[in-house]
């Protein structure tokens, strides 16, 4: 059996195809294409949604029904904002990626593109007192100019310094020309280009990367790039976003009202969880099957049946569900085709559980584990009241556990817990099996 879920393999043109759209998300998908295309001027749309909820999958779906099953098709622009935190100047970095979508034949317009973009960034690179820029006949502008010009000015003499700041003074009016032109262009380039089909820039990732380059990215979208006939569409998570802004400006700020005044709607991610259709469990079920090997059989069925419940009750995020089929995977490996028995398997689901969602009630101190820690993060007194008898059970396996001899006997008499077969198993099952995966972190 695999130990790691193998990535869902999702061509360009597939769109919302059922066998990789799982969680039936095309009806969504339409919503939000219906309203990129109706809303008119130039919104910034952020989709919300936590850690491993399957965000840049949704997107890579989205995209493809926009450019190959609808009509009108919608160009996309993608930006993975984590993997470029490293870039210098987010205005460069942005433009560079609407360029992108001139044709290789069309020298003219990629011309002014360039003379229109070189100008802005001049005008926001003096404004900012850092670099100058060199304009390139291969690019927009050369990056190491950027690097290098920032070394030298600190060590400028006091009288450049003041140079430096006169040029500015003497370009301001200029500079805000250029600034708004560039808008101008930006918006009957975005009508032309392509027969004037509507364009989605999607930037993925911002609640990823460096806290300083998510807000310039903000700033610069929403005052140079946001014009008629581009939508932006961000995509991350809106709490980790404001920590970000929080990690910048101080926890005097307020990151909601900071937020509205770059973000124009906020939707959601949807996620089912209710008794017919849990998106949790279809995924469990889809991940277990893509890690199956040929001829693979899980001897012990009943750590399935017991996963299934933990997330219905607990609702891991995907990412999450992967790490604990990680752990689940590598104890099924261990264990070969025995069966173990269903005190066992039971408990085998909710050590995987726990190491992959709350790893830190594991840690043994002194030789124990702390019965406290690990009863507040499986919220066993939630688990009592949960129509499952599996988490139920689960509930009294772990309990008794960490009961004393006559809480234990007690149990016992009153046959909550079942010990057939049991002999000689050890004193405190949850710290043996938990124990099998100590030394353990996929990653």
């Amino acid at each position: 059996m695999k130990i790691v879920v193998p990535e869902v393999q999702i061509s360009s043109d597939c769109g919302f195809s059922p066998d990789i759209d799982i969680f039936k998300r095309k009806g969504f998908g339409e919503r939000l294409a219906n309203l990129v295309e109706n809303s008119g001027g130039s919104p910034v749309i952020a989709l919300d949604s936590g850690w491993g909820e399957g965000k840049s999958t949704f997107i890579k779906m989205w995209r493809g029904y926009l450019e190959n099953h609808r009509e009108p098709e919608i160009i996309s622009i993608y930006f993975d904002a984590f993997e470029n935190d490293y870039q210098k100047d987010p205005f460069l970095t942005l433009a560079s990626e609407i360029y992108q979508l001139i044709t290789v034949e069309d020298e003219e317009r990629k011309t002014k593109f360039k003379d229109k973009a070189a100008k802005a960034a001049k005008s926001l690179l003096r404004g900012a007192l850092k670099v100058s820029v060199k304009v390139g006949t291969a690019g927009i502008v050369d990056g190491s100019a950027v690097d290098v010009a920032e070394k030298e000015l600190s060590n400028l003499v006091a009288d450049q310094v003041d140079d430096l700041i006169k040029e500015r003074f003497e370009h301001a009016a200029k500079d805000k020309l250029a600034l708004k032109e560039f808008r101008s262009y930006l918006s009957n380039f975005a009508n032309e280009v392509n027969g004037g089909k509507p364009i989605v820039f999607i930037i993925d990732e911002l609640d990823r990367c460096k806290p300083d380059f998510a807000l310039e990215l903000l700033e610069q979208v929403k005052h140079l790039f946001s014009v008629q006939g581009i939508t932006f569409l961000l995509v991350t998570n809106r709490e980790q976003l404001e920590e970000s802004i929080k990690s910048k400006y101080g926890q005097g700020i307020d990151p909601t009202n900071y937020l509205h005044k770059f973000i124009n709607v906020w939707l959601t991610m949807p996620r089912a969880s209710d008794e017919y259709n849990d998106n949790g469990y279809q995924f469990l079920q889809n991940a277990l099957s893509a890690m199956k090997e040929e001829n693979d059989v899980i001897a012990n069925t009943d750590s399935v049946s017991v996963l299934n419940d933990i997330v219905k009750f607990y609702q891991p995020s995907f990412r999450e569900i992967e790490r604990i089929l990680s752990y689940f995977s590598i104890v099924n490996n261990m264990l070969g085709n025995q069966r173990y028995l269903e005190n066992y398997q039971y408990m085998i689901s909710m050590v995987c559980y726990l190491k992959a969602c709350q790893p830190n009630c594991l840690k043994v101190i002194n030789g124990k584990l702390n019965s406290s820690h690990i009863i507040e993060a499986a919220r066993l007194d939630e688990i009592a009241s949960s129509e499952s008898y599996n988490l139920q059970y689960v509930n009294k396996l772990v309990r008794f556990d960490f009961a004393d001899e006559d809480t234990r006997k007690q149990m016992l008499e009153e046959r909550e817990i079942q010990m057939n077969g049991m002999r000689g198993a050890p004193q405190n099952l949850l710290k043996t099996i938990s124990s099998w995966l100590s030394e353990i972190n996929p990653s």
